[in-house]
């Protein structure tokens, strides 16, 4: 059967138009923290508050900024996820040097990109600086350029999040207090909650310790409607440990710690780590060596992409096992602060610095 040539160029044209059609929407996937199955289509709108994504299947979605774990966008290189995945491993320096790499290479136009690329890299290097103080200036100026200049991002009181730390970090305690105000006045109850329990650890780090405890204690009272919120509980009940260490209360310590750790995902490495720090100082404070040190072992094993929590642990390690006739293994805990953390207040208090 012969076809008009006519017929034809008009077929071929009527699927182009069609491909150009379907290859016009961008596919961005979201990854939420609330649910397991993502969501697949173009991301029409973000504010600090929300993101609205138009889907391939279904009506336009929007999702709450603080139920955003990944945004896998449509521009984004293939790179950018192995970049993450050293961050996530702990590897900060390999994953910086990857996402500028990404950054550089980023088309004028991809512009969501470029704003989550300089966020990674933000946070990677805040990640870093909390167990090298060197770096911290250097932290504290990227993430403070980010808040300042993406204040409409879904990430910015993450971010906000992050900037209080590293305040905290250098006894910064004035700035501290305002970043962790600019996340509690966030819409989001879990970073409400979160932000009060920074500002317990404010209170802590300047020696306020019953005021620290009756802060986490509020936190603990709050009500808890979601997930999120019971997490940044488990945080809270984290500070109200580290006060009743402070005050010698070993065994309410302990039954917090307990809590957290058997509650906590274990892929929660941040929560896991600091409880095994925390957990190491109570039963030392009880005199139980061998038990405390089984503690920080764990940390320096199982959690050591926690930088400063891992500093600690070693730290505690180098000091712990000539007690229980082990001076090798405790040069052995040394070398590798020293080498790994050169920077870190452990090591300096390790030296006598």
């Amino acid at each position: 059967m012969r076809v008009d040539r006519s017929i034809l160029m008009l077929l071929m044209a009527s699927l182009a138009g069609i491909c150009l059609t379907t290859n016009a929407m961008a596919i961005d996937i979201i990854t939420r923290k609330s649910q397991e199955n993502r969501i697949s289509g173009e991301v029409t709108s973000i504010s600090k508050t929300a993101i609205k994504v138009k889907q391939q299947t279904g009506a336009e979605v929007e999702i709450p900024a603080n139920d955003i774990e990944l945004i896998e966008w449509d521009a984004a290189p293939a790179t950018l996820k192995a970049a993450l995945g050293q961050e996530a491993n702990g590897n900060y320096d390999a994953a910086i040097s990857s996402l500028q790499t990404v950054l550089d290479g980023l088309p004028v136009t991809a512009t969501n990109v470029r704003t989550d690329t300089q966020f990674f890299i933000a946070r990677a290097l805040a990640k870093a600086a909390l167990a090298d103080s060197a770096r911290m200036p250097e932290a504290v100026a990227r993430m403070k350029a980010f808040t300042d200049g993406n204040i409409t991002s879904f990430r910015y009181y993450e971010a906000m999040d992050y900037l209080g730390r590293l305040y905290l970090a250098t006894n910064d305690y004035t700035q501290a207090e305002a970043a962790f105000t600019s996340l509690e006045n966030s819409p989001f109850d879990d970073w409400k909650l979160s932000a009060q329990s920074s500002k317990a650890r404010v209170m802590l780090a300047q020696n306020q310790v019953d005021q620290a405890l009756s802060a986490f204690d509020a936190v603990l009272k709050a009500p808890a409607k979601d997930e999120s919120s019971k997490q940044r509980q488990l945080e809270a009940k984290l500070g109200k440990a580290k006060c009743l260490n402070i005050k010698n209360q070993y065994d309410q310590a302990l039954k917090l710690l307990a809590d957290v750790i058997s509650n906590a995902q274990e892929s929660d490495s941040r929560l896991q780590g600091e409880a095994q720090v925390l957990r190491g100082t109570a039963l030392l404070g009880q005199g139980k060596t061998q038990e405390a040190i089984l503690a920080y072992l764990l940390v320096d094993i199982l959690f050591s992409g926690q930088q400063d929590y891992h500093a600690e642990a070693l730290y505690n390690l180098a000091k712990l096992w000539p007690a229980v006739g082990q001076p090798g293994r405790a040069e052995e805990a040394r070398a590798s602060l020293e080498t790994n953390y050169p920077n870190s207040p452990w090591t300096k208090k390790l030296s006598g610095v």
